[in-house]
């Protein structure tokens, strides 16, 4: 059975619930994918989940990252921040899915062990959009942001 679902309009022209429901289960299947993946520091297993023409806001770096290669170096870099084992958790997900279009929203819990051995981690909230491409969801555009406190900076 191939567990990649197009989406099959019914006779009213909407998605029949059975269809948003593959849709919305492929998608959480594909983040807990990503947070395999993240953790062991799988860079091609991670880019995989990305269209080529990704438009992504992360919490650190540049403004904004256009394209799978710009934000392939952006997590290359981010990896090598993090010189040990990685640490990656996502949780409160929430998925919606209709026709090839879904967005997804998760807080995740990510980091890794600095020079020292010692690991270090943060609370972020992600924002996926995602666009359904040759038969699989592909992410075109990714929000990472990081709550600080506006007084202290912290």
């Amino acid at each position: 059975m191939n567990r990649h679902h197009t989406a099959v309009l019914d006779s009213s022209g909407m998605n029949t619930a059975s269809d948003i429901q593959n849709g919305e289960t492929r998608i959480r299947e594909l983040m807990v994918e990503f947070e395999q993946a993240a953790a062991v520091k799988d860079l091609d297993r991670i880019m995989a989940q990305y269209a080529p023409d990704v438009v992504a806001f992360d919490a650190v770096g540049e403004l904004q990252f256009k394209g799978a290669d710009t934000y392939r170096a952006h997590w290359q870099r981010c990896f090598d921040f993090c010189q040990g084992e990685g640490f990656f958790q996502i949780g409160d997900v929430d998925v919606v899915a209709s026709g090839d279009l879904a967005f997804s929203y998760s807080l995740n819990h990510c980091g890794g062990t600095n020079d020292k051995g010692e690991m270090q981690t943060a609370w972020m909230r992600g924002t996926r959009c995602w666009r359904l491409q040759g038969g699989d969801w592909k992410v075109v555009h990714e929000h990472f942001s990081m709550p600080f406190d506006m007084a202290t900076g912290q």
